[in-house]
This record gives structure tokens, sequence and C-alpha cells, in this order.
């Protein structure tokens, strides 16, 4: 399974097509690497799931946590939320960096 229907994506941050390319990119890069296997071989498979997973874990754990944060209305939270949202914005090396990585 490729894209959405491979990774529970919220569609807050708009990343399912992104981790659906990056999933492609991926399988494609363990075919070639393994010219005399199958398409169904048990390692490139294998291979695939694992280099997948490392690359797109860090963001649904990014995208879930920023569900997460903007689902409450505690107090504290909101507050936190507020005061890191907006150092965000007034650091303009650390929103390119959000921003960045977002994009790849």
């Amino acid at each position: 399974l490729l894209g959405d229907a491979a990774h529970r994506v919220h569609p807050l941050a708009g990343q399912g097509a992104n981790i659906g390319f990056r999933g492609v990119q991926e399988l494609i890069r363990n075919i070639n690497n393994n010219p005399d296997r199958g398409i169904g071989d048990y390692k490139v498979l294998n291979s695939f799931e694992s280099g997948l997973q490392r690359q797109v874990t860090p963001m649904l754990a990014f995208i879930d946590g920023m569900y997460k944060l903007n689902s409450t209305s505690f107090d504290p939270i909101v507050a936190a939320r507020s005061f890191g949202l907006g150092m965000v914005n007034q650091l303009p090396i650390l929103k390119n960096i959000i921003l960045d990585r977002a994009r790849s």
C-alpha cells in the first residue's frame, strides 16, 4: 500500500500526498537496488517498509502532536501553544527549518 492507504494521516498538515510520493520513491529505489528480485520479494518489501518508516514516522508524529496540541481548550496548553507559535513566527531561521522539512 502507498500513500494515504498505507498511513493514517490527519489532513491537518496536508502531507498525505507528500508521504505518498515518498512511498513511491522508496519503492522505486528498492526495486532498482534489487534488480534480480521481483517486486513481491520479501527482501525488497521489507527494505521498502523499513526505509519508508524511517522517513515518515517523524512527520506522522509531528502531525499527530500538532493535532493534539490544537484540539485542546485547556488554558495552560492554549497559552503555551500561542507562545510557541509566536516564537516560531518571530524566528525566521526556525520557521524556515520547519517549512523546509514539511516541503521535503
